[in-house]
């Protein structure tokens, strides 16, 4: 059986870690989610040095600690910009297209 401990994402520990050094908690929630939605909705790469993924996030650590104000709109504003993308779907190279075709050709020359 796994601890909760074993469930944590990045994201989870940043928020933590934002907590203990004295963020508030709206805020690092905030960060929190845009750590995990830049993640998980494969947000543009230009977006990731914003959302922590290059530096771990102690970059946005600082900024939350040191204007905590104009970070919440920023990040709201990249929130509003990026979230809720739907996940991109990538398509399968063209021999695994073939691959997955031959099974289907077979069958129909069997049925004809």
């Amino acid at each position: 059986m796994t601890n909760d401990q074993d469930m944590l994402f990045e994201w989870d520990f940043w928020k933590s870690h934002a907590l203990a050094l004295g963020v508030a908690e709206d805020l690092a929630e905030l960060g929190r989610r845009i750590m995990r939605d830049a993640y998980l909705e494969r947000w543009p790469e230009e977006s990731l040095g914003e959302c922590g993924w290059w530096d771990d996030g102690f970059g946005m650590l600082a900024q939350a600690q040191k204007n905590p104000r104009e970070t919440r709109k920023r990040w709201e504003a990249l929130l509003t910009r990026y979230g809720h993308r739907p996940v991109a779907v990538t398509p399968l190279p063209a021999r695994s297209r073939a691959l997955q075709a031959r099974p289907r050709a077979a069958e129909e020359q069997r049925i004809a």
